[in-house]
C-alpha cells in the first residue's frame, strides 16, 4: 500500500468541490466559498461545515434548506459513511472506516511522506535566524530562536520546499568595537596596565579567558587604540567559535554565514544611491554628513538617522542592504526571525523595502516571526540575567543542566513564537510525564519495543492491511481519527510557520496512543489477524510520531 484512494486533502477538497457545484446549480448563484472543516464536536462527525450559514442571507433561504442540498451532494462519497444536518444547519460528516483503514495502512507503509501536499514542490526559501552578533555565547534567548528557525526550516521542507538556513553575522558595527575594547581592557590589566571596560561593553568572565589567550599568543606587544583591529578581528573569531559550537551542540546547521562586512560599503552604498533616487533620504545644515530616512512618509511613526555624522551605518542601513541582496536572489519566501525588541527595525526595513521594490512583491515574499523572551525558572525563582555584565544563562549553560538538547529543542516549541515562556529547569530535566518530550518519546519507544518483542512481526505486519477492518474498537477509531488529520495539520502548520503546533500534534498523538495501549492488548497469539491490524495501527503511530519529531529536530529512541 503506498497511498489511499482520496488523500486526505483531496477528500476535503472534493467535498467542498460538489457542495459549492450543488449551490450553485439549486440556487442559480456563482459558486459560493465551502469550507470543510474537523469537527469540534467528534460525537457529532469527524468533519463538519458550517457554510449554510452564511450563504443564508446570499440566497435567500433557510440555513437547513441550504444544508440538505450541500448534504445530498455527497452522499456518493464513499469515504464519508454518513452525513447529516444537525441544529440551524451545520453539517456533519463521519469517515468511513474503510477509508480510515486505507490512510493508516500507507501511514504504517511510509508515514506522513506519501499524505503531505508538496505545495512547495520547485520552490526555494531561505530562512534567516539567530544572526546574534559575534560577541560572546548564545544566549537563552538565542535559543529559542535557533530552535524555532531551524524547526520553521523543517516545516517548509515536509511541505517540498527547498529551504536554505542563513546566519547574518554582524561583524562590522559599534558592538564589534565595543567587544575589541573590552578584550584589550583585559589584556591589558593582564599585562599590569590600566584600561577599562568601556561603556556598553562586555564583562563576562569569557573575555578575560580570550584576553589571557591573546596574550599567550602575542605576549606584552599589543596597544590600544593601534592594535584595534588585531583585537576585534581575535574577539570575533573567538565568538564565532563560540557560537558555532553551541549550535552544532542542538544539532543546528546553515547553509550559509552571510558576514555584513561584504556589504560595506559597495552594497550599503548601492543600496543609499536607490534610496536618494526614490527621493526616500535627507541630511540638514547642522550636520551634513548625517543622513535620515524618510519613514514617515512611508508610514512609519518618525524618520530614522541611517548613516551617522561621522560616516558610520546605524543598524538600519546594512540591515536594508542585507535585504536587497535577498530579494536578488529570487526566492520564493523569505523569513527573517528576530526578537520582539526588533520590532521597530523590521518594520523601518520593510518600509523601506517596499519603496524600493513594490508592496506586492515584499508582501509576497518576506514574512517576520517576532518571539518573545524567555524566562528560566530555576525552584520557582527567577533566574536574573544581563548579556553586558556577564550575567546570563549561555545555550550551552542550559543544555548541560537539562541533560539533552531534545529537551532543550522540544520545550522551545511547546509555546508560540510571539508567547512569552517561562522555561522551568526542574521540569525539563525530569524523568516523567511532566516532562513534555519524555511523554512523546515514551510512546515512540513503547511501540518500539512491541515490534521488538513479538516474534516475526514482519511477516504479521505484512498482513496487517488485509485485516484493517478489525479496527473497530473507540480507541482504536479515535487514534485512527486523529492520525487522518496529522498530514493537513503539518501543512497548515507550515503555510502559518507555526511549529509549535507540532508540539500539540504529538501530544495528542502520544495522548491517544497510550490511552489505546492501555485498554487493548497489541499481541494476542490467539487472534494473529486482530494482531496483525493493531500492529498496522501502531506502525502508523510511530512513522507519525518519528515524522513530526524530525521536521522539529528532535530524535525518537528506540529505548528509554
Amino acid at each position: 500500500m503506498t497511498s489511499p484512494s482520496v488523500s486526505p486533502l483531496k477528500l476535503r477538497s472534493t467535498l467542498a468541490l460538489l457542495m459549492a457545484r450543488a449551490l450553485t446549480e439549486h440556487f442559480g448563484t456563482e459558486e459560493p466559498p465551502v469550507e470543510v472543516t474537523p469537527s469540534r464536536n467528534l460525537k457529532m462527525g469527524d468533519l463538519a461545515c458550517s457554510s449554510a450559514m452564511p450563504l443564508a442571507g446570499v440566497v435567500k433561504k433557510p440555513p437547513v434548506e441550504i444544508a440538505a442540498v450541500m448534504a445530498a451532494a455527497v452522499k456518493g462519497v464513499s469515504q464519508v459513511e454518513k452525513v447529516s444536518v444537525d441544529g440551524p444547519g451545520f453539517l456533519n460528516f463521519t469517515l468511513s472506516n474503510s477509508y480510515l483503514q486505507e490512510v493508516i495502512a500507507c501511514m504504517s507503509d511510509s508515514g506522513i511522506t506519501g499524505l503531505m501536499p508538496d505545495t512547495g514542490k520547485g520552490r526555494t526559501a531561505l530562512v534567516e535566524f539567530v544572526s546574534s552578533n559575534p560577541t560572546g555565547p548564545l544566549t537563552v534567548g538565542h535559543c529559542r530562536q535557533a530552535v524555532l528557525g531551524d524547526a520553521v526550516s523543517g516545516l517548509l521542507e515536509s511541505s517540498g520546499w527547498k529551504v536554505e538556513r542563513e546566519y547574518y553575522f554582524n561583524d562590522a558595527g559599534k558592538q564589534m568595537e565595543r567587544l575589541a575594547q573590552s578584550v584589550a581592557a583585559r589584556y591589558m590589566q593582564n599585562a599590569g596596565g590600566q584600561m577599562d571596560i568601556p561603556e556598553g561593553g562586555y564583562k563576562g568572565e569569557y573575555i578575560r579567558e580570550w584576553a589571557a589567550d591573546l596574550r599567550s599568543l602575542k605576549g606584552d606587544h599589543l596597544s590600544w587604540p593601534e592594535d584595534l583591529a588585531v583585537f576585534r578581528a581575535y574577539g570575533a573569531e573567538r565568538a564565532f567559535e563560540l557560537i558555532k559550537g553551541d549550535l552544532e551542540l542542538l544539532g543546528i546547521k546553515f547553509d550559509r554565514f552571510f558576514p555584513e562586512s561584504d556589504l560595506i560599503p559597495h552594497a550599503v552604498n548601492q543600496a543609499i544611491e536607490k534610496l536618494r533616487n526614490e527621493n526616500v533620504v535627507y541630511s540638514d545644515s547642522q550636520a551634513p554628513e548625517k543622513l535620515w530616512l524618510k519613514l514617515t512618509e512611508m508610514g512609519r511613526p518618525e524618520d530614522r538617522v541611517i548613516i551617522r555624522d561621522d560616516g558610520t551605518c546605524t543598524y538600519r542601513m546594512p540591515d536594508i542592504a542585507y535585504h536587497l541582496n535577498k530579494f536578488s536572489r529570487n526566492y520564493d519566501l523569505i523569513v527573517d526571525i528576530f526578537g520582539s525588541d526588533h520590532i521597530d527595525t523590521c518594520r523601518d526595513v520593510e518600509a523601506a523595502l517596499t519603496r524600493l521594490l513594490g508592496e506586492e512583491r515584499v508582501k509576497g515574499v518576506l514574512k517576520t516571526i517576532l518571539h518573545q523572551f524567555v524566562t528560566l525558572l530555576r525552584n520557582g525563582e527567577k533566574v536574573k540575567m544581563s548579556t553586558r555584565q556577564g550575567e546570563f544563562v549561555t545555550l550551552r549553560d542550559l543544555v548541560e543542566e537539562v541533560g539533552a538538547p531534545d529537551v532543550v529543542r522540544y520545550i522551545f516549541l511547546t509555546r508560540r513564537a510571539e508567547a512569552h515562556m517561562d522555561f522551568d529547569l526542574a521540569s525539563a530535566a525530569s524523568d516523567s510525564d511532566d516532562n513534555p518530550v519524555f511523554y512523546v518519546q515514551y510512546a515512540f519507544a513503547r511501540i518500539s519495543g512491541i515490534f521488538r518483542n513479538t516474534p516475526g512481526v514482519q511477516t504479521i505486519l505484512a498482513c496487517g492491511e488485509k485485516n484493517a477492518h478489525l479496527l473497530t474498537g473507540e480507541r482504536e477509531r479515535d487514534l485512527m481519527r486523529l492520525l487522518e488529520t496529522i498530514p493537513l495539520r503539518i501543512h497548515a502548520a507550515a503555510e502559518a510557520l507555526e511549529p509549535h503546533r507540532i508540539t500539540e500534534m504529538l501530544a495528542e498523538v502520544a495522548t491517544a496512543f497510550h490511552s489505546f495501549y492501555q485498554h487493548h492488548r497489541v499481541h494476542d497469539p490467539g487472534n494473529k489477524s486482530l494482531t496483525a491490524a493493531r500492529l498496522m495501527l501502531c506502525s502508523a503511530v510511530r512513522n507519525s510520531l518519528n515524522d513530526m519529531l524530525r521536521i522539529i529536530g528532535v530524535k525518537a529512541p528506540e529505548k528509554m
